[in-house]
């Protein structure tokens, strides 16, 4: 029986938090005070300020830090687990359990970088060693036999991987392995096991095929083709194709014209997010940094709390994000305040608190003194992904915030702006020792919170993996794993009948057109739910209460809901004579078309399985690309097959993208 990691729910999260924190209030009465400090005519700077400033906020609002760290027990349980699994040939369960046997097994602190400071159990900021593990704390100088645990998780999962047919993952393991281990037998088997996978391989070499476990093939990390490259970008929105332009008007705010007619499929937008987090769900199953999928996955020395999916992803992660969040992270997730509130930690953290006091008063001025159109630009013109500036200036609509929501906006960046100073890893000075911030830096630092806290409801985009299920394509789904903050993204307007749709690579975001856009039209990104899932009063209300706007696209103002279930017949309609085909309108190409298109629409399934299985041509996808077009012109809209052309499109691309079978 493995022995799960200690339960976190003994723990309280937000919820239980604001339940203690409302009680307070109710008892010194100040309950209706609250609001008269809290709502859409106060700043950020008041709400907080305000917030902190209660003592009940502090005694009912401090979280409880919560530990993930290495347990000798937990990792023991796990190897035995997996290697149960292994005997009854369930490789899949026996990968996992070898993973999460390396993931809490102690592990030597020689990575280099920040690690190295840590001395004694204790970091260089005095803050209690995440690495304590169930037993009394041992020798630090202990030799590599002392990692015998680790060796053994390593080695065990090397021998998954071999019995799996994957065997350059597998002397990746091996290699591992005899780093922490001074066990000759093991050493002994760990070199022999290597030996049959470079044997394996040879054979790759010479015969052109690996003599792989055919159950195990499509077991792996995440796919993706290459990362497309826009040939022209936007000299002044870099992650965009100079073929679009930015326009305003007070009623639409910022959005994005194209500048020539833009034709399905096209690449409009490459844009490398600024910060991205995975969510609570997928921490033990992908890459903290890079959001991948890994299927031998390396664990952080410290924590047993995130994974990285290689050593350039762990050195990365341990130098930057990671390390700001290591100590504080398994607290975080059990508040369970949601995936923005991990999202804008990795903001605040990925900006520092330098900069943001540097920039703070000058992009607080921005918001007044430049046009709305400028907003986000900097001196220089450009309006840039990796820069904060566009980042802080992403809209909030605080002023048409309800209070309520106002208050849990604050109360979240009050817990975060706790753990912050806690994690003594953010307030540091130019030496990097930590410091007690002073009231004018908490404030600062809540207040610019509560800022993100409220841009990334209406800003946030998810980060997906498509699911590929190689017997039935209908099984095949988009799955979430994260979020990313895509600045350039964010300049487009919504419509239930969008133009382009985003593809997840990773970190990176790419914007493909999924229908025809003329020149000086429009490029729109769906925000909610399609015209053909829910109806006009229901899509309308839900984008009023998140993003504080009436929909007036064509799919809501003509009731395209009713229409596109009212009949799934292909309907032509002539852009000559402007009539559907009749007997005065025999001279047209109508029964041509129409007779094309059915043609092409009978073989989406014969498609869908092509693509599936990595077997469609560019000639198909062109001819996709033609009928989708032809549709436009010829097609009465909104129609079923119109809808499924741009499906099977979108589903083409999200293979191209982050994709793993299941």
């Amino acid at each position: 029986m493995k022995e799960k990691p200690a339960a976190m729910d003994s723990y309280p999260n937000i919820n239980s938090l604001i339940s203690d924190f409302v009680a307070q209030l109710k008892t010194s009465g100040r309950s209706r005070e609250v609001f008269e400090h809290v709502g859409p005519n106060h700043t950020e700077e008041e709400m907080f300020s305000y917030l902190w400033g209660l003592q009940e906020a502090h005694q009912a609002l401090t979280p409880t830090l919560v530990s993930a760290g290495k347990s000798e027990k937990i990792a023991e349980s796990f190897l035995e687990g997996g290697e149960e699994e292994l005997d009854r040939g369930d490789l899949k369960e026996a990968l996992k359990s070898c993973s999460m046997a390396i993931l809490f097994a102690p592990h030597p602190l020689s990575l280099g970088g920040r690690d190295a400071e840590l001395e004694n159990g204790r970091d260089r900021n005095n803050n209690l060693d995440i690495l304590i593990t169930d037993e009394e704390e041992e020798d630090r100088s202990r030799a590599y036999r002392n990692f015998e645990l680790l060796a053994r998780g390593y080695g065990g999962r090397s021998e998954v991987l071999f019995e799996a047919g994957h065997y350059r993952q597998c002397i990746i393991d091996i290699d591992a392995a005899l780093n922490h281990t001074s066990d000759e037998s093991r050493r002994e088997r760990l070199h022999e096991r290597r030996a049959k996978c470079h044997a394996r391989l040879r054979d790759e070499e010479e015969n052109g095929k690996i003599s792989t476990n055919d159950k195990y093939e499509k077991l792996s990390d995440t796919l993706c083709s290459e990362t497309p490259v826009l040939p022209d970008p936007h000299p002044t929105i870099p992650a965009f194709s100079k073929d679009v332009r930015v326009a305003f008007a007070p009623s639409q705010g910022r959005y994005l014209v194209a500048e020539r007619d833009i034709s399905p499929g096209e690449t409009v937008c490459v844009e490398r997010n600024y910060c991205s987090a995975l969510y609570a769900r997928n921490l033990l199953t992908h890459c903290c940094v890079c959001l991948s999928r890994s299927l031998a996955p390396l664990p952080c020395p410290f924590c047993s709390g995130v994974i990285f999916c290689s050593e350039a992803c762990r050195a990365e992660g341990l130098a930057g994000c990671h390390w700001q969040e290591c100590n504080i992270l398994p607290t975080l997730v059990n508040l369970a305040m949601g995936p923005n509130s991990f999202l804008a930690y990795r903001i605040i953290t990925a900006t520092s608190y330098d900069t943001l006091k540097g920039l703070l008063f000058v992009l607080k001025g921005e918001e007044s003194s430049k046009p709305p159109e400028a907003i986000g630009f900097d001196e220089g013109g450009m309006y840039s992904s990796s820069s904060y500036r566009p980042v802080y200036h992403l809209v909030t609509n605080r002023k048409e915030r309800p209070p309520t929501d106002l208050l849990r906006r604050c109360i979240q960046a009050f817990v975060i702006t706790k753990l912050l100073v806690q994690s003594g890893r953010y307030f540091v000075n130019d030496c990097g020792a930590a410091f007690d911030p002073t009231r004018e830096e908490i404030m600062l630092l809540g207040s610019t919170l509560v800022h993100h806290l409220m841009s990334l409801m209406c800003n946030a985009y998810a980060v997906g993996e498509l699911q590929m299920n190689v017997t039935d394509y209908r099984q095949c789904k988009m799955e979430p794993v994260g979020g990313g903050v895509f600045v350039a993204s964010s300049l487009l307007n919504h419509s239930c009948n969008p133009s382009v749709a985003a593809f997840s690579y990773g970190r990176t975001q790419v914007l493909r057109a999924v229908r025809h856009i003329p020149a000086g039209r429009p490029l729109t990104y769906n925000y909610g739910s399609f015209y053909c899932t829910e109806d006009e009063d229901t899509r309308r209300a839900g984008l009023l209460k998140q993003y504080s706007f009436t929909c007036c696209c064509e799919a809501c103002e003509n009731g395209w809901y009713a229409l596109f279930h009212l009949s799934s017949d292909l309907v032509i309609s002539c852009p000559k004579c402007s009539t559907a085909p009749s007997e005065s309108c025999r001279s047209c190409e109508c029964t041509t078309v129409k007779k094309r298109i059915e043609q092409i629409v009978n073989s989406f399934d014969v498609m869908y399985l092509q693509i599936l299985h990595k077997d469609v041509s560019s000639n198909d996808v062109n001819m996709l690309i033609d009928v989708i077009k032809l549709m436009e012109k010829w097609v009465q809209l909104p129609c079923r097959d119109y809808f499924d052309a741009q499906e099977l499109l979108k589903f083409y691309f999200d293979t191209r993208g982050s994709h793993v079978y299941v």
